[in-house]
């Protein structure tokens, strides 16, 4: 087989490639792909502790650790006592922070649909499909 055909090679620099997509993309906004996705995920669901920023975007907790770090320095974030939970620290979006992650979740949906232009709609759904299997298939390796 050639290493242009093998999945995981195809996989790999469709990955790059969004990723690179992306950052193109927000690139005006200064933020990192995966800031942009903390962000975005933080309007969508804000207040929330690391370990279930962990969760949604499966990262380990110090990485996470890390991004909210810096995300705190851009006062995008800032980490709250949770009122139920006296060992616990919750997330919260900042003004700019919310604003910022209200743009982004906004280019991330043209994005997406920009990135994938090329495909049919029962293309994207098939791709989709498959690739959300293969990933339960091998979760435990992410």
């Amino acid at each position: 087989m050639d290493l242009q055909d093998c999945i995981v090679f195809l996989l790999a620099k469709n990955s790059q490639a969004g990723y690179k997509f992306w950052a193109d993309y927000i690139s005006e906004y200064n933020v990192t792909t995966v800031q942009a996705m903390f962000l975005i995920l933080l309007n969508r669901q804000d207040g929330i502790t690391s370990r279930e920023m962990s969760s949604l975007v499966k990262l380990d907790s110090a990485t996470v650790s890390g991004i909210v770090d810096r995300l705190v320095a851009l006062d995008l974030v800032e980490r709250r006592p949770s009122p139920t939970d006296r060992r616990s620290t919750l997330i919260y979006l900042k003004t700019d922070g919310r604003k910022k992650g209200a743009v982004l979740d906004r280019l991330f949906e043209k994005a997406h649909k920009d990135f994938l232009s090329s495909l049919t709609d029962e293309e994207e759904s098939f791709l989709r499909n498959i690739l959300k299997r293969l990933l339960e298939k091998h979760s435990g390796l992410v």
